[in-house]
């Protein structure tokens, strides 16, 4: 009887034992492991995933509205590479009534054109080009310096995709429309690659231009990133 009445004490302690170390173990289990990625720190490493680029092709298309350039060109579509001494573009506008198609190769300090009318390669000065203002690079480094209110779009990850939604001031998007209407702040969408941090695709939503409409979208997307590109001039 001694040995049974010694025993008892004993084994319920084990048992309380190992219920609270299992309980335990389940807390901790619970506990996450990863941080949330915050809108501001997407952006961030986009910047920086974003700086260390050689090259990408761009591509800009009005799902509603058009780009004013100098001339009364209205470009409704324009894509090309840029790299970091230039680009290249062919651009889709209207002048007037006619539809025109409009090629420009820009290499550090030189730029040549396509005749609108002819399609003949001819230098022009930047200043004489309609597309004077256009900076790929600066155009993304300033849209991800400078987006304000950042948020995620709904969930946080969509087909490892961020998409991060806010407003933009109109000054910020110069290097992409020339001339904008200063005090405007269309909204942005960006959608970032959720592994390597690359900007895949800017969504802009309102008036940047004057003469911009309150539905004017502009969306810029962007691929082959550091693919192999050597820009030479056409003539």
């Amino acid at each position: 009887m001694t040995v049974h009445i010694h025993h008892i004490p004993v084994t319920a302690a084990a048992l309380f034992f190992l219920i609270a170390l299992s309980c335990s173990n389940q807390t901790a289990g619970e506990e996450p492991t990863v941080s949330r990625v915050t809108p501001a720190n997407a952006i961030h490493s986009s910047q920086m995933a974003m700086q260390k680029l050689n090259s990408f092709e761009f591509d800009l298309t009005h799902p509603e509205g058009f780009t004013t350039l100098s001339g009364s060109i209205d470009m409704t579509k324009a894509g090309g590479i840029v790299t970091s001494n230039g680009f290249d573009l062919i651009a889709e506008a209207r002048i007037g009534r006619t539809f025109v198609r409009i090629a420009a190769i820009v290499i550090d300090d030189k730029t040549w054109m396509t005749n609108p009318l002819t399609g003949t390669w001819s230098p022009i000065t930047p200043a004489d080009s309609p597309f004077s203002f256009l900076d790929p690079i600066k155009l993304v480094a300033d849209i991800l310096g400078e987006t304000q209110n950042a948020r995620y779009a709904g969930s946080e990850q969509m087909n490892n995709e961020l998409v991060v939604v806010g407003e933009i001031p109109a000054t910020t998007l110069a290097a992409l429309v020339g001339e904008v209407q200063a005090e405007a702040a269309p909204k942005i969408s960006l959608t970032i690659d959720a592994e390597s941090y690359l900007l895949k695709k800017i969504v802009i939503t309102g008036i940047t231009q004057p003469g911009d409409e309150s539905n004017t979208v502009r969306v810029i997307t962007l691929s082959n990133f550091n693919a192999k590109a050597l820009l030479q001039p056409p003539i």
